[in-house]
């Protein structure tokens, strides 16, 4: 069985490929709208898995942003935008996951909106990382794998609202959208393994 696992090149997406590969075959998606670079394929690679990039529309960002601005924070974007991802992915493969947390706040699909995409698109949503916690998870992926930190370096979206609302509507707008100093992860090895 092939699961696509939505993939940010950060330790919880990597961490739940990782979690999921002794039971089914992976391929690691990453979602673009090809604003900014990205290198997550060599992310996949290093990690051993086979990626594919799917490309979203920029008025999609664009609308993404908009609403971020309305509302003067990021979370409903991000949602709507982590939910259309899985929709995409959800037309590729018959199992989907992603490396969502317990304690996510964004982006978050509850019990009923998973359902919901289950029965609509006909998949299976998987959630290997949902019973478990910020430090287990920082545990997990120290011991697997090799990870740098630091403000904006990860493939997700975010990276790329930020930018398309840093054109439109200037740099002071990110500042006051976002939050302040967002650490994100991003995968550079894999302990143990040699490829």
């Amino acid at each position: 069985m092939k699961v696509g696992v939505l993939f940010s090149g950060g330790k919880d997406s990597a961490l739940a490929a990782l979690l999921l590969s002794p039971f089914v075959q992976i391929e690691l998606v990453t979602m673009s709208f090809g604003i900014v670079p990205n290198d997550a394929a060599s992310v996949a690679r290093v990690l051993g898995f086979p990626h594919v990039t799917i490309g979203l529309e920029e008025g999609l960002a664009t609308a993404t942003v908009d609403a971020m601005i309305k509302d003067g924070y990021p979370n409903r974007g991000i949602n709507h935008l982590h939910k259309t991802a899985l929709e995409c992915a959800a037309a590729r493969y018959r199992v989907v996951a992603d490396g969502t947390r317990r304690d996510d706040k964004v982006p978050l699909v509850n019990a009923r909106e998973a359902r919901s995409l289950e029965d609509r698109s006909g998949i299976d949503y998987v959630r290997p990382l949902l019973g478990y916690g910020r430090r287990a998870i920082d545990a997990l992926a120290a011991a697997h794998l090799e990870i740098t930190y630091g403000e904006c370096i990860s493939f997700d979206y975010e990276v790329e609202l930020r930018k398309v609302m840093e054109r439109s509507y200037g740099y002071e707008a990110v500042k006051a959208v976002f939050p302040r100093e967002h650490i994100q992860s991003r995968v550079t090895g894999r302990k143990g393994v040699v490829f």
